[in-house]
């Protein structure tokens, strides 16, 4: 009988040892997340899944996964079948990839976007970025972005969706892949092909631009992120503030901005294309508007409810208080305008929100990567449910981009002539 060379059996020795260990590895962690949720999930019921027939059908494929990229996949087809936000499996790799694009990247052509009409509609250029010095204006609609059609970014997502599973989200999740398109590192290049406010078709390449912020460390588990804040007077009765994230480096300046502007009749918060953030930003914030010890969520585990009240600051905002919102308005921001609505402090204008309403743990893994699952389920004071369903505003407006080539913003002009309108 022929002889198997020694080498040709310690290698097929070493691949079997390095084959079982991987295994090992990979079924801890899917015990730990199948596990975290089958314990500390706040729905019981797990939303109608068997969760138990999950396991005996996932285990031997994740045992049998051969690269981080299959095991991340399966995990997350796994955890999708909830159908709930604020859930998933997220490789060591790609810790960026589960948070909106400004909130992570240090460069960018000064872009927002919207999807208006079904069409890609530029709703903000920053003054002095390389869009705006390229002679790129809102209202702009963008054909192509780095030579990808704006229909294979709705493909893309049709075919990759991530829950909710809704319209609006669909609609969130393909506008922020675009706008991803539009952030970086300093010097890489995006190349946008667009019809300008007389249709005229331009491609141009525009270099990426040091954003010319500082980032914060907020999450110990996410990289440093970036947070905006700025506000103005409009007139004599209305003044405004804008921030772009609940984090607490934010905090100071958004109170400040509230104390500094009591004396006017009306205050704009906007949170359109805020993504949430920081439970104790969002709760001190809104406590800035009561007189009185208000209750303003209730927060349902498997076990138990945890009302959360705010407590007043010994000088409230008194004025009439309206909140922007739009389809990238989620999480803290859907969980601050919806209570706002139920205990009646606040005008909501702008459009529906997708519904992602959920607090989240997060829970390290064996290979450095993490897993975030829902452990809450937040209700307003009225037990109204926000997740999947979003906040409706009390007056719908969307943008329009005939006002945005002409330099107006709509959903801004309704709030103004609402509070003209009172007067």
């Amino acid at each position: 009988m022929k002889r198997i060379p020694k080498i040709l059996i310690l290698i097929v020795l070493l691949c079997s040892c390095h084959k079982t260990e991987q295994e090992k590895q990979q079924i801890k962690i899917f015990n730990t997340v199948w596990e975290t949720v089958n314990t500390k999930y706040f729905d019981a019921t797990f939303n109608g899944v068997d969760w138990g027939s999950e396991y005996d059908y996932y285990k031997p494929i994740i045992a049998n996964c051969t690269s981080t990229d299959s095991l991340y996949y399966y995990l997350n087809q796994m955890l999708f079948k909830l159908n709930v936000s604020h859930i998933g499996a997220v490789p060591s790799n790609e810790p960026e990839s589960i948070g909106s694009p400004q909130l992570f990247l240090d460069a960018y052509v000064g872009i927002d976007l919207r999807i208006i009409n079904n069409e890609a509609i530029i709703t903000k250029v920053d003054k002095n970025s390389t869009a705006f010095k390229a002679g790129i204006r809102p209202g702009f609609r963008i054909l192509k972005v780095n030579g990808k059609l704006i229909e294979s970014f709705i493909k893309e997502k049709i075919d990759n969706p991530l829950p909710p599973f809704n319209d609006i989200n669909m609609r969130l999740l393909v506008t922020e892949n675009i706008i991803r398109e539009f952030y970086g590192e300093i010097g890489d290049t995006v190349v946008i092909t667009y019809l300008d406010a007389h249709k005229s078709g331009y491609q141009k390449s525009l270099k990426l631009a040091d954003r010319s912020l500082t980032k914060h460390t907020s999450v110990p588990w996410l990289p440093p992120m970036y947070a905006k804040f700025n506000k103005r007077v409009l007139n004599k009765e209305t003044a405004y503030i804008h921030f772009d994230v609940f984090l607490p480096v934010i905090l100071d300046s958004v109170i400040q901005g509230i104390q500094d502007y009591k004396r006017f009749s009306n205050l704009i918060i906007d949170l359109r294309g805020n993504p949430g953030g920081d439970f104790n930003t969002r709760r001190l914030i809104a406590s800035q508007f009561v007189n009185k010890q208000t209750l303003f969520w209730k927060y349902q585990s498997r076990t138990s409810v945890n009302n959360v009240y705010l407590d007043p600051p010994k000088s409230p905002y008194k004025g009439r208080l309206f909140i922007l919102i739009d389809e990238l308005s989620s999480s803290s921001s859907e969980e601050f305008s919806g209570a706002m609505k139920a205990i009646g402090r606040a005008t909501i204008i702008g459009q529906k929100t997708a519904g992602k309403v959920l607090t989240m743990e997060v829970v390290p893994l064996a290979d450095g990567g993490f897993f975030i699952y829902p452990n809450q389920q937040t209700k307003t004071s009225k037990n109204e449910v926000l997740e999947a369903v979003g906040v409706t505003p009390d007056i719908e407006v969307s943008l329009d981009k005939n006002d945005l080539l002409k330099g107006i913003d709509t959903q801004l002009k309704r709030v103004l002539k609402l509070i003209d309108d009172k007067y």
